[in-house]
């Protein structure tokens, strides 16, 4: 067996490992190794299509472990720092209500959490003004039924932005810095509802 032959099962062992592995920085790493690999092996076997393939997939796979590095690092901050509703935006997506739309009812299921860029909202049965800065619905989101507990309601035109539950649960499952700091989101509400903080959440 040549040390060329070696190579081409080296890689093939590389691309196979990847599909084991499930945390996805070192995945990247593998499989970079493993794109490297092939191409030396196209090269001296003179493989154009296997040499396109991993030409291809080598930039794309260091352009995604350098999304994940990034992504990690940002999570690792807002793991470590204080809660800031602000820090949940580059993660969630604009959307616009009219003066007189519900946000949620109370019964709702739960499906997104929002943060309140501009306008004003009431949680009905409170009574309580909501202004720009505050986020909306994250508790009911994460309770046993999922079932909102009040109604969210635009007192002028809001604009908004959210985040999905598939989003929120991709981003915990695939990021534990921000499990802990979902963590610590919730557990700054419910003391904020227990009456040691300014703003009681409407969930």
């Amino acid at each position: 067996m040549t040390w060329v032959e070696i190579l081409g099962y080296v890689a093939s062992g590389a691309v196979f490992v990847t599909f084991w592995m499930k945390t996805l920085i070192p995945l990247r790493l593998v499989a970079i190794i493993g794109n490297v690999l092939y191409l030396s092996y196209a090269i001296y076997t003179d493989l154009g299509n296997v040499m396109l393939l991993h030409g291809c997939l080598l930039p794309l796979n260091f352009y995604r472990l350098y999304e994940s590095v990034q992504l990690r690092r940002r999570l690792h901050k807002m793991a470590h720092s204080d809660f800031d509703p602000k820090s949940l935006v580059p993660f969630m997506t604009k959307i616009e209500y009219q003066k007189g739309t519900y946000l949620f009812r109370h019964g709702d299921k739960a499906s997104d959490i929002f943060y309140l860029l501009q306008g004003k909202v009431i949680v009905e049965e409170l009574g309580i003004e909501l202004q720009d800065g505050q986020l909306i619905g994250e508790i009911a989101m994460f309770a046993p039924d999922k079932n909102r507990t009040q109604s969210v309601k635009c007192l002028e035109k809001c604009t908004l932005m959210k985040i999905t539950e598939e989003k929120t649960l991709q981003l915990y499952s695939e990021n534990p810095e921000f499990g802990l700091y979902v963590t610590k989101m919730m557990v700054q509400r419910l003391l904020s509802n227990a009456g040691n903080g300014p703003v009681p959440n409407p969930a």
